[in-house]
C-alpha cells in the first residue's frame, strides 16, 4: 500500500468516526429528551391520578368543610406546592372569602379581589409582581397558580390556589406553565363537584320542605285520608271526592267535659284536651286507624279492615286513660272518664265543603250508629260499647272478653241493634268479677227476654252481689223491678226502645 494509499485510508476512516460521534451524540440527545418527556409524563399520569383519587373521596361525602379540606389536600399532593387556598365569592364583589387554607401559618376571612383578575377560565400561573399577589401580601407568596371555577348558574364562584412563599422558594420547584393543564382540570373537577353539591343541598332543602310541609298537611288531613280516596297530595282533593267503604267507626268521648272545662278556664281545658289526645291518639295509631275528626272533647277514628282492630284500640286507649288519671291524681287532679262506641258498616268517605273549605268527612248511618253506641256507654255504665255489626266483621272473636247487654232500637232508627260491651276494656279487678259472673248474667238476661222478670231480677241482683262494678247489673234490676210492678204489654220482646240520643 502506497502512502497515498494509506492517507486516504485514514480520512475515511476519520470521517465515519466523526459520523459515528455525531449520530451517538443526536442519539444521547434523543435519549435525553425521552427521559425528559417519560420525567413529565409521569408526573402529569401522578397528577391525574391523584386528581382521579380526590374524586372518588369527595364523592363519598356530604360535608362541605370536608371537601374542602380533601380539594387543597389532593393539590398538595398532585402537585407538590407549598400552599393552597380555597376562595370563594360572596355578597361583596371586591372580595373573596377564605373558606379553606393548607400550609399558611394564618390567614385573613377575605381577601381583595379583582374580577379583572379571573377574566380567562383556565389556570395561570402568577409571578411575585402580579396584582393579585401584591393585593395579597400577608400572604408572602412568591409564586402562585391559581384557577377560578363556577356556580351551577355559570357564574363566578371563587378560585382555588396552589402556591410557593417566598420565605420558602428555594425549597420547592418554581410552578410552570406544565403545571397549568393538570391544574385546570383539577379544579374543573372540584368546581362540577360544588356545582353537584349545590344541586343536593337545594333537593335536600326542597325535599325538606316537602316532607315539612306533607307533615303539616298529615296534621290536619291524616294520610289514610289520602291513601283511601287513591288521592297522591292534599291539593289533589277537590270538594265533592268520595269512596264507598265499609269500615268501623269509634267515638270516644269525654264524660263531664262541660263543668271541668268551666272550672278550669279556657286556656287550661285546651291544654287539657292536648294533653288527653296526646295520651290516647298513640293507641289509634298503632291499630292502623286514623282520626277523622276532633269534635270538642270527643274524637271520630276509622279503621279499615277487620273489625278487630277498633276493638283492640280501643281496649289500649283505656289503659292509656288509667295512666293520665294517675299522672293527674300525683299532681292533685280529678280522674277522668271516658266512653267508646264502635260500629262497623258501609258508609262514604270524602271531602266536604263549598270549594275554598273543605273537610275530611264520612257520610252514612254507621258513623250515625257508632255515636248513639257511644252515647249509650253512659246508660249502661260501660267503659266500650260495639254492635252486632262489628263483631260480624271480627275476624277472631275468641280474641276478645265481651258480653250481650241489649237490643235496643235507637232514635232514627226503626230495626234493632244489638249491643256488646268489651270487658278487656275494663279495670283488671272488674274485669275478673263481671267474667266470673258472665254465664249467670246470659241467663238473666234471657229470663228477662222471656218476661221471667222475678227470676231475672234475682238474677242480676246476684250478679251485683259478686261484681259490685257492673253497673249494668244495677239497670236491670230496677226494670225488672219497675216489669214486676208494672207488667209490659203481650208483645214483650225484651227490646229496649230508646226515645233519646
Amino acid at each position: 500500500m502506497t502512502a497515498a494509499d494509506e492517507q486516504r485510508s485514514y480520512r475515511e476512516l476519520a470521517a465515519i468516526c466523526a459520523r459515528l460521534e455525531a449520530e451517538a451524540a443526536h442519539h444521547l440527545v434523543g435519549q435525553q429528551d425521552l427521559i425528559r418527556a417519560k420525567d413529565h409524563l409521569d408526573r402529569e399520569l401522578h397528577r391525574f391520578r391523584a386528581i382521579q383519587a380526590y374524586i372518588a373521596g369527595c364523592l363519598h361525602t356530604e360535608d362541605l368543610e370536608e371537601f374542602q379540606t380533601l380539594t387543597l389536600e389532593a393539590i398538595i399532593e398532585a402537585f407538590e406546592f407549598e400552599t393552597a387556598l380555597f376562595l370563594l365569592a360572596g355578597e361583596r364583589p371586591d372580595r373573596l372569602a377564605v373558606a379553606a387554607e393548607f400550609g399558611f401559618d394564618e390567614v385573613p376571612e377575605d381577601l381583595a379581589f379583582d374580577p379583572a383578575w379571573t377574566a380567562q377560565r383556565e389556570s395561570a400561573v402568577l409571578a411575585a409582581g402580579h396584582p393579585m399577589l401584591a393585593a395579597w401580601p400577608e400572604l408572602d407568596l412568591a409564586q402562585a397558580i391559581v384557577c377560578p371555577f363556577d356556580d351551577k348558574d355559570g357564574a363566578f364562584c371563587g378560585l382555588i390556589l396552589g402556591g410557593i412563599t417566598q420565605e420558602s422558594g428555594e425549597f420547592f420547584e418554581p410552578i410552570s406553565e406544565e403545571h397549568c393543564s393538570a391544574f385546570t382540570v383539577h379544579v374543573q373537577q372540584a368546581g362540577s363537584l360544588w356545582v353537584k353539591k349545590q344541586l343536593n343541598d337545594e333537593i335536600l332543602a326542597r325535599n325538606r320542605r316537602l316532607v315539612e310541609l306533607t307533615e303539616s298537611y298529615s296534621r290536619f288531613v291524616p294520610f289514610q285520608f289520602l291513601d283511601l280516596l287513591k288521592r297522591e297530595s292534599i291539593e289533589d282533593i277537590d270538594a265533592g271526592d268520595h269512596v264507598s267503604l265499609d269500615m268501623s267507626v269509634l267515638f270516644a268521648d269525654i264524660r263531664d267535659f262541660t263543668p271541668l272545662s268551666e272550672n278550669i278556664g279556657a286556656a287550661d281545658a285546651f291544654a287539657f284536651l292536648n294533653r288527653f289526645l296526646a295520651a290516647v291518639e298513640p293507641a289509634i295509631n298503632q291499630a292502623d286507624g286514623f282520626i277523622n275528626q276532633y269534635l270538642g272533647d270527643a274524637l271520630m277514628a276509622l279503621f279499615a279492615g277487620p273489625a278487630d282492630a277498633p276493638l283492640i284500640c280501643a281496649g289500649a286507649m283505656m289503659e292509656q286513660l288509667r295512666a293520665f288519671n294517675a299522672e293527674r291524681r300525683e299532681r292533685g287532679e280529678a280522674a277522668i272518664r271516658i266512653g267508646i262506641g264502635i260500629n262497623s258498616g258501609p258508609l262514604m268517605l270524602g271531602a266536604i265543603g263549598g270549594g275554598r273549605r273543605l273537610d275530611s268527612n264520612v257520610v252514612g248511618d254507621t258513623a250515625n250508629l257508632a255515636s248513639r253506641t257511644e252515647n249509650l256507654t253512659k246508660l249502661y255504665g260501660a267503659a266500650v260499647l260495639f254492635t252486632g255489626q262489628t263483631l260480624e266483621r271480627v275476624a277472631d272473636p275468641s280474641g276478645f272478653s265481651y258480653r250481650e247487654l241489649d237490643r235496643v232500637v235507637v232514635k232514627g232508627r226503626a230495626e234493632p241493634v244489638t249491643l256488646y260491651e268489651l270487658l278487656d276494656a275494663d279495670p283488671e279487678a272488674v274485669r275478673r268479677d263481671k267474667l266470673a259472673t258472665r254465664e249467670l248474667f246470659e241467663r238473666a238476661l234471657a229470663d228477662y227476654r222471656a218476661g221471667h222478670f222475678l227470676d231475672a231480677c234475682q238474677a242480676f241482683e246476684a250478679c251485683q252481689e259478686q261484681a259490685p262494678g257492673d253497673r249494668t247489673a244495677a239497670l236491670y234490676v230496677g226494670r225488672c223491678e219497675h216489669n214486676v210492678a208494672m207488667p209490659p204489654a203481650a208483645d214483650w220482646t225484651g227490646i229496649s226502645v230508646l226515645d233519646r240520643k
